[in-house]
């Protein structure tokens, strides 16, 4: 599931009424594993790519949006798009597939569309980011291909163990403080990554200001936390002369999503620091679906798990079963399970900082079981609508408001 980052998520905010209700209502949805053979049933189809200017052309500010665009896709901004709608009504009555980065100003955008009496919208789950978290961003097919103009390739994590499963090594370079690359950081999110064994670790500080960097000649992989510093010391690096250099597309954190996700068994060494459970949604789902005792825990404000916060988007109901007791208010609660055996899972909007801290304090006061739903409400929200085949994980939201479905 790709990880929603606060990037992403100002995207969100931005982007009213930008949910799910009206998928294959309004319009129809296509996952990326279907886009080819979709394409290729609806012959004269347009591609609207309704990112910013800037995501389009690789000049973003936020580097790790700066993934290319596919190939002679029109371009209008969604925040432009209420006011420029009419120029594409030669298209009114074809075939239009619309895209973004995460699949919600798609949604909008295919919703605006679809209300201005375009017939044939098909909105393109997951966003281009999907492409590359699973691997078929480099299978062109039916004229569909991303381009980008940055010098480095960027590597999904999936692609990464598909090149070392296949025989392809890395020098990897971890971007990341020593503190974090050590797991000796204060902030609890940052210590449990882990890093990978082989990795040498250069702070970017360091590495962008150090004329005695010695980096051997093989295939580097730059690694950082979310997919920010990466791009930037790539560029570094390739105007120094080096070559062949690759991202880990969401760095660390991406890693994190898709080892928690992936049911293959691991092929890349790799040290964690952490001493409770994180669970994909669809371990978590089985959980849920066993019915064994345990005690879930939402520790979002009241506010937030109430529906009634002043951020509208992030009102999207509560898990079923689950109880509140906001992290702040968690060391004061009453309604902690006696028992320090009994299971204990957490989970908030979505992997914020606290719900690592909440962890790691039931497991300083003896709780034996914790564990925390990697990317919280929102990763079962996202995936049942952009994953294909994990509709089911929708069932396990309840009180959505209206506006947010």
């Amino acid at each position: 599931m790709p990880r929603i980052t606060f990037i992403a998520l100002l995207l969100i905010a931005t982007t009213a009424n930008a949910q799910f209700k009206a998928d294959n209502v309004k319009y129809t949805t296509v996952f990326p594993q279907e886009l080819c053979k979709t394409l290729m049933a609806n012959q004269g189809y347009t591609l609207l790519d309704v990112r910013s200017q800037g995501e389009v052309d690789d000049t973003s500010s936020s580097e790790s949006l700066n993934i290319g665009h596919i190939k002679n896709s029109m371009h209008i901004d969604i925040r432009e798009l209420p006011q420029r709608w009419k120029e594409l009504l030669a298209y009114k009555d074809k075939p239009l597939f619309i895209y973004c980065s995460h699949s919600q100003r798609s949604r909008r955008a295919s919703r605006l569309l679809a209300d201005s009496g375009f017939t044939k919208v098909y909105n393109i789950n997951g966003g281009l980011t999907d492409f590359y978290y699973q691997g078929i961003e480099s299978k062109p097919c039916a004229g569909l291909e991303i381009v980008t103009t940055v010098p480095y390739k960027i590597l999904s994590a999936k692609e990464f163990v598909s090149n070392i499963k296949q025989g392809k090594s890395y020098y990897i370079i971890d971007l990341r403080k020593d503190s974090i690359f050590n797991g000796i950081a204060q902030d609890e999110k940052t210590r449990t990554e882990g890093h990978f064994n082989e990795a040498v670790n250069i702070p970017f500080e360091k590495l962008s200001t150090s004329s005695s960097v010695n980096i051997p000649s093989k295939s580097v992989l730059l690694v950082d936390e979310y997919g920010d510093d990466s791009p930037k010391a790539a560029k570094w690096l390739i105007e120094k002369g080096y070559k062949d250099i690759s991202i880990l597309f969401g760095g660390m954190d991406d890693w994190i999503d898709y080892s928690t996700n992936t049911t293959d068994k691991p092929v890349i060494k790799w040290t964690r620091n952490i001493d409770y459970n994180l669970l994909s949604a669809e371990d978590f789902s089985k959980i849920m679906n066993d019915k064994k005792e345990l005690v879930l825990i939402d520790v979002r404000t009241k506010d937030e798990f109430n529906n009634t916060s002043k951020n509208y988007w992030q009102n999207i109901g509560q898990v079923k079963g689950a109880i509140n007791i906001p992290s702040a208010e968690l060391s004061a609660s009453t309604s902690l399970p006696k028992s320090k055996d009994t299971p204990v899972i957490l989970y908030g909007f979505n992997s914020q900082k606290n719900i690592f801290e909440s962890a790691k304090w039931l497991k300083d006061q003896g709780y034996k079981n914790v564990s925390i739903l990697q990317g919280g409400i929102w990763s079962l929200r996202w995936t049942a609508h952009n994953i294909k085949g994990k509709a089911y994980l929708n069932d396990l939201v309840m009180n959505v408001p209206p506006e947010n479905e």
